[in-house]
């Protein structure tokens, strides 16, 4: 497939349909402005946890142009290349590949925050999830000394 024949502005990035709801209490509790950053934080996750999940049921896609230039697109990108260790990952005619990696980690991130979320105090329990993320990285930071 040639890079002409790919047009990155007909991409749609899919949202896993069986996390819905728990998408809607990130808006209703005002944690995520959008589905988009909601996707963003729980691809991090997914990747930090090591849980990537395909998923065949979509809601509505969103369109790429909703995701940012210059952090969300490049953020895709490095998910990619930190997945697959393939520098080729980091081209335009493999955005699609790099896209679906995204899609599955946000998927499995979302699966990680549900069995881990109080609904009734999503925001302490997604700062107990990214509070966690940073102790692991300076817990054993001077062992080798």
């Amino acid at each position: 497939m040639s890079i002409e024949s790919i047009r990155l502005d007909d991409v749609r990035i899919r949202r896993p349909k069986q996390h819905d709801d728990l998408l809607e209490l990130f808006k209703k509790e005002k944690i995520f402005s959008s589905n988009k950053n909601a996707l963003v934080f729980s691809a991090s996750v997914g990747f930090k946890k090591q849980q990537r999940q395909s998923f065949d049921e979509s809601s509505e896609p969103i369109m790429l142009r909703i995701f940012d230039d210059n952090t969300d697109i490049p953020f895709i990108y490095a998910l990619a290349l930190a997945e697959t260790d393939d520098i080729t990952m980091m081209t335009k005619n493999r955005f699609k590949d790099a896209v679906l990696i995204f899609e599955e980690y946000a998927n499995g991130g979302l699966a990680y925050i549900r069995s881990v979320l109080d609904p009734a105090a999503a925001l302490v329990s997604l700062e107990a999830i990214i509070a966690e993320s940073e102790e692991s990285k300076t817990e054993n930071i001077f062992d080798d000394w």
